[in-house]
């Protein structure tokens, strides 16, 4: 997991690098990667910005992505640039650019709304309703006993109202 770095890090970082430090030996004394000290110190070069703040993610919008995709594919701009310009992510632009070639700008439209995606439930919840299932089954045969029984106890007191006013057959047990 990458360590999220503060702002003073990052200028400390950027006022090595004008003092004309390499990435190299900013990274070691910064205590940031390398590789991100070479990334940013590249586009404070190309653009002169330094971003120093963490990006994090946000939905964007339709005509920003169509507009940094044009940039890279008809201007010929390139990837670091176009994501300085409009503040995207390398990876981001990259996912877009690849969609694009399979499928036009359309396929660099959200399909579905925003959120996540659903998830299985979690096996102590599969637990839960197998839990559950076992009382409803345990539910079941005591309905179904009671059932049994009330219908005995029917029986046999239609059987007594029969012999006490004469209806029907008489019992056997005289």
């Amino acid at each position: 997991m990458t360590k999220i770095h503060t702002e003073e890090e990052w200028q400390k970082a950027l006022d090595l690098h004008k003092e004309g430090m390499m990435p190299r030996a900013i990274a070691r004394i910064v205590g940031i990667s390398e590789r991100e000290v070479k990334h940013r110190c590249r586009m404070y070069d190309l653009t002169g910005k330094f971003q120093t703040k963490p990006r994090m993610g946000h939905p964007v919008d339709f005509k920003i992505k169509r507009a940094a995709v044009d940039a890279v594919v008809k201007k010929s701009l390139s990837c670091v640039l176009a994501c300085a310009e409009y503040d995207i992510s390398r990876s981001s632009l990259k996912d877009w650019l690849d969609k694009f070639r399979q499928g036009g700008y359309e396929n660099l439209r959200d399909k579905k709304p925003g959120g996540s995606f659903p998830r299985m439930p979690k096996k102590k919840n599969i637990r839960a309703e197998a839990g559950e299932l076992e009382r409803l089954r345990e539910e079941n045969e005591y309905l179904k006993a009671e059932v049994a029984y009330l219908k005995k106890l029917k029986a046999l007191d239609q059987e007594e109202s029969a012999e006490t006013f004469g209806i029907g057959p008489k019992s056997s047990m005289n």
